[in-house]
């Protein structure tokens, strides 16, 4: 997974005066303009373009701080993580008008490393969905294929990383919305430990699981972004030195529902492990099938409730998409009367069950190997049944639950369309769990 424009490769090259970063900048503006994928709502192309001019005179007058680990990286930005002077919509007609007078947190910190917000991108309407089909801004087509998918929520993040519109993007993921388009669209997808990133001026509504996530055409940039992000200073460059660790394999995940694709390239996954030195284990999860329907009544009931305040301060109601309404029906039902115990308090006990389970998994062992997807992309407009789209989330969802890293690198392909393995670790494992990303994605080069 070779890749000369890398983040690192940019910022090296922009130091030393080999590329201009009004080139950079002026290269995925003229992708964006040309790709006709709607990955962006709002596009910020004389704001870019003006930062990497002021970038490129500062560097020719030779007051380049060495601390700019992004100087001039195009970076997009999910359309429900807040930016100064740039709307923020989270792709629903309620927030159409929406412009921030600051910089959510993380922005805040990437724009100090001399990134370049280059556009705000699309996304499922406040982040409920699986396919980013659920946009008041209609759906992204994959740079793949353009009739399928991108996957959701984060489906605009991970199409532009994947088109070369952006060199990094940010997403958010509270049951996978990270790390499924990461795996539709075939690049890398980090969600990070729960609480690894700053969440302040990120619209989400279910704060007990939504993590801002990194996406990036390789794990070396995931990691730079990463690490950027979270102001972790302590995390070591990549070396895709895997032999001696332990991955643990679940016997639930080779029983899951997955495509006959998909299966193969799990099963090439675990072989591709064993042959860089990797212990390979058996573990089990037993709870694992309850997860799915765990998260939906959980992430329903706190969305419900959360969402009761943006109702408030924007009380158009007749604005919002369907999605939006069925996930906030789903969650005034699971809370209401006796509903409360029966469904709520049952969902909750669910999640407790299944942070044990993978804690006392990844007890011995380092990291966890499962497929990101039980399928690839599928047609736009090809699912009509709600349950059959959060089927899609069925490996993701329990990793959100427990609180845990996970990582989506591509590996294999169905139908001429990536498929991704996702790779489970400890909290604060990040750089484990992209490192062996970093050796499976090697091992198919």
């Amino acid at each position: 997974m070779k890749d000369d424009n890398t983040a690192a490769n940019i910022v090296a090259a922009i130091s030393k005066c080999e590329i201009a970063p009004t080139a950079v900048v002026t290269e995925c503006l003229e992708k964006i303009r040309n790709g006709r994928l709607n990955n962006f709502i709002s596009v910020c192309a004389d704001q870019a373009l003006a930062e990497a001019e002021a970038i490129e005179q500062r560097v020719k007058d030779g007051k380049l701080h060495a601390d700019k680990k992004l100087l001039g990286v195009p970076i997009a930005v999910k359309d429900n993580i807040c930016t100064a002077g740039v709307k923020t919509t989270c792709a629903s007609r309620l927030l159409n008008g929406f412009v921030p007078d600051g910089d959510a947190e993380v922005v805040a910190r990437l724009k100090r490393a001399g990134a370049i917000v280059i556009g705000k991108t699309n996304m499922d309407e406040f982040a409920f969905g699986s396919s980013n089909e659920y946009s008041a801004y209609g759906g992204v087509h994959n740079v793949r294929d353009n009739n399928r998918v991108a996957g959701g929520s984060s489906g605009g993040s991970a199409n532009a990383v994947a088109a070369n519109e952006a060199v990094l993007a940010l997403g958010t993921d509270t049951g996978g919305s990270v790390r499924q388009p990461a795996a539709f669209c075939g690049v890398v997808g980090l969600k990070p430990t729960y609480g690894a990133i700053d969440r302040r001026g990120v619209i989400g509504l279910c704060p007990s699981m939504e993590q801002v996530g990194m996406l990036a055409r390789t794990c070396d940039d995931a990691l730079l972004l990463f690490s950027v992000a979270s102001g972790r200073e302590d995390l070591r460059e990549l070396d895709g030195n895997v032999r001696g660790v332990t991955v643990g394999v679940a016997k639930e995940f080779f029983q899951a529902e997955k495509s006959d694709g998909v299966a193969k390239a799990f099963n090439n996954a675990v072989r591709a492990l064993k042959a860089l030195g990797v212990n390979i284990v058996e573990v089990s999860v037993p709870s694992f099938f309850a997860g799915l329907p765990a998260y939906h009544v959980l992430s329903s009931a706190e969305a419900a409730s959360n969402f009761r305040k943006v109702i408030k301060a924007y009380p158009q109601a007749e604005l919002l998409g369907d999605e939006v309404k069925r996930r906030m029906l789903t969650g005034a039902v699971v809370t209401d009367g006796k509903n409360y115990d029966d469904i709520y308090v049952k969902a909750a006990r669910v999640r407790t069950v299944i942070t044990a389970e993978y804690d006392e998994a990844l007890s011995c062992c380092d990291a966890l190997l499962c497929p990101t997807a039980a399928t690839v992309a599928t047609p736009i407009g090809g699912i009509t049944d709600p349950h059959e789209e959060h089927a899609c989330d069925s490996y993701l969802a329990p990793v959100s639950l427990a609180g845990l890293p996970a990582v989506s690198v591509p590996f294999g392909s169905e139908f001429g369309l990536p498929i991704g393995m996702q790779i489970m670790g400890k909290r604060n494992a990040e750089r484990n769990i992209l490192n062996i990303g970093k050796a499976l994605t090697n091992a198919v080069e």
